[in-house]
């Protein structure tokens, strides 16, 4: 029977649709589950521990789960796909008041060599794979962090060279990955939520701007 590690990195505060999810995961006899709660500072700190649990346990599979970010589907249901790193696709709120910018996209991404940057994957549907995944929900196979350079701080962020973010932990997660040769696929039959605070005159200013642009 496969070993699961499943987690939800938080700061003493998880969600009640993650609980319940928790809760539902407990009763799939299909794996040997162990839930952990780790609460490590700064975020990217928490994988790390996690990962060095992982690899110092007899684990099979990690799958890891944001305190606001609960699936929809049960994501134990891809642990028999045996891919090296598959995201649950979460949407994620992004708005800078630009004209026709649509505000919601969900985290998988296609990497644009021209820009040195990332797009949003499509098409969103089934599996796909692609370039870098958002870590809110993500299942990632024991072989992948028997690598040795991945035992090296796979999440740490990428710095510009003053201190600013250049790429988040989990871009830079995905490029670490990708760079030793790992598979990274997204599944959009295993969604998401994600519960943020927003502020709703954003959502208005957001919605107006989409409206302002379908109608001319």
């Amino acid at each position: 029977m496969k070993h699961i590690l499943i987690t939800i990195p938080c700061l003493h505060w998880i969600h009640k649709h993650v609980a319940h999810r928790l809760l539902l995961l407990q009763k799939d006899g299909r794996y040997r589950l162990n839930i952990m709660m780790l609460s490590n500072k700064p975020y990217e700190n928490n994988l790390h521990h996690i990962v060095n649990d992982f690899v110092t346990g007899d684990y099979d599979f990690w799958l890891s789960i944001d305190s606001d970010n609960p699936p929809l589907e049960n994501p134990l249901d891809l642990v028999e796909l045996d891919k090296d790193i598959i995201g649950l696709p979460t949407p994620v709120w992004h708005f800078i008041d630009k004209k026709g910018e649509r505000p919601i996209y969900w985290n998988a991404y296609d990497y644009v060599p021209e820009k040195d940057a990332y797009s949003e994957h499509l098409p969103r549907s089934g599996l796909q794979k692609v370039d870098a995944i958002g870590t809110g929900c993500f299942l990632v196979a024991r072989r992948v962090f028997e690598d040795k350079e991945l035992q090296k701080g796979a999440f740490t962020r990428k710095l510009y060279p003053d201190g600013r973010v250049c790429k988040g932990n989990d871009i830079s997660f995905s490029e670490r990955a990708r760079k030793r040769g790992w598979g990274i696929f997204c599944h959009y039959d295993y969604q998401c939520d994600h519960y943020c605070e927003l502020s709703l005159l954003e959502v208005v200013k957001a919605m107006t701007n989409l409206y302002e642009i379908d109608n001319g």
